[in-house]
């Protein structure tokens, strides 16, 4: 009889193993051996340990397949996933059809998390039962943190009826540039929110995937837990897809604005405006990277990009308040299709800055 309770409970314990997780890690891998290691060792030191580790290798050409599969065989943990190059939000696809996890938690391959975000963010989800909890964002670069961001309101509980007042009218840009964190990683969402949403994503996004993802998440949840606990350590690196400049930025950023006008966005009284200041800041962001890098001769091009694109409207009838002069200065410029001049001028801004800094 004994026997027999010891093999019911046996049995009964391995089901739950086998059927639940309370998290699932999905980290996208292409061409990142340099920080991979670190970035798998950030998840397996949890603190908290009922979690997979999803390493979907996307066709990486360097030795990361060869260490995703080494560290599988000596963890039942993690996941291994192999498939041909198809760019993050195919990834992101692959992850997610694979994930068991109540909650999902997405992780840049060259980025890290610190030991106890995974416990944090299972007390919180266990504390109030939200869809979503948010981290914030220390920026790393070369081992020293250069600043921190996060979602700019208030930390703590969100009922729908606070996202709805509170939430919705910065969820792409407020009149001061405020904004939700566009990122996806760094949040733990619940799976069954999150699945749907992530697979309906355009694989063809390139630029913006993020946002297309997080942005319905928000729209979709009932309730989401904002922290400012930074435990997202965000590598800065020189060589960064998001910090290499390229003028098909600019096309590539229609693709998001189309994606975004996709979503039910009747409860976002605001959305148009929304909409018209993320894409005049989003090419404003171009033409800065450009002005940071000296790239002269692309502003010929970025002008044409911007005023045969969608983006010329939006940034005609964007409208901010309260922003820096230096952002007045260079959006009125683009207003008026100055944009030689609106490069000029964040060049000698960019020379006074380094001048102060030397003095």
């Amino acid at each position: 009889m004994q026997i027999l309770q010891i093999i019911k409970v046996i049995g009964k314990h391995q089901k739950q193993i086998g059927d639940f997780m309370f998290f699932s890690v999905i980290v996208p891998v292409y061409n990142v051996e340099e920080y991979l290691h670190d970035c798998i060792k950030s998840v397996l030191n949890q603190t908290f340990d009922d979690f997979e580790l999803i390493l979907v290798d996307d066709g990486s050409p360097d030795n990361c397949p060869l260490i995703c599969d080494e560290y599988a065989a000596k963890d039942n943990r993690i996941k291994v996933i192999h498939k041909e190059n198809g760019g993050l939000a195919s990834a992101r696809r692959e992850g997610i059809k694979q994930a068991s996890g109540e909650y999902v938690y997405n992780l840049d391959s060259d980025d890290l998390i610190e030991t106890d975000t995974l416990e944090f963010a299972y007390n919180k989800i266990k504390e109030t039962n939200c869809d979503i909890v948010t981290f914030a964002y220390n920026w790393v670069k070369n081992g020293k943190v250069v600043k921190v961001t996060d979602d700019c309101v208030e930390e703590g509980f969100y009922s729908k009826d606070d996202i709805i007042e509170k939430l919705y009218p910065m969820i792409l840009m407020d009149k001061n540039m405020n904004h939700l964190s566009f990122y996806l990683s760094g949040k733990a969402i619940k799976r069954k929110l999150l699945a749907p949403l992530q697979l309906a994503v355009d694989e063809k996004i390139s630029l913006g995937e993020d946002l297309c993802c997080s942005f319905p998440c928000v729209i979709n949840a009932e309730s989401i837990y904002i922290s400012k606990k930074a435990s997202y350590l965000y590598n800065v690196r020189d060589n960064s897809m998001s910090k290499e400049f390229n003028t098909k930025q600019i096309l590539l950023l229609e693709n998001v604005i189309n994606e975004l006008s996709k979503n039910n966005t009747s409860m976002i009284n605001d959305f148009e405006e929304q909409l018209h200041r993320y894409s005049c800041f989003m090419c404003f962001a171009v033409l800065a990277s450009a002005a940071e890098g000296n790239y002269r001769k692309s502003i010929k091009k970025i002008k044409s990009c911007i005023l045969n694109s969608i983006h010329s409207d939006h940034i005609k009838f964007a409208v901010f308040d309260k922003i820096s002069l230096k952002s007045k200065i260079s959006i009125f410029l683009m207003k008026i299709k100055l944009y030689n001049s609106a490069f000029c001028f964040l060049r000698i801004s960019k020379f006074i800055k380094n001048l102060l800094k030397r003095s």
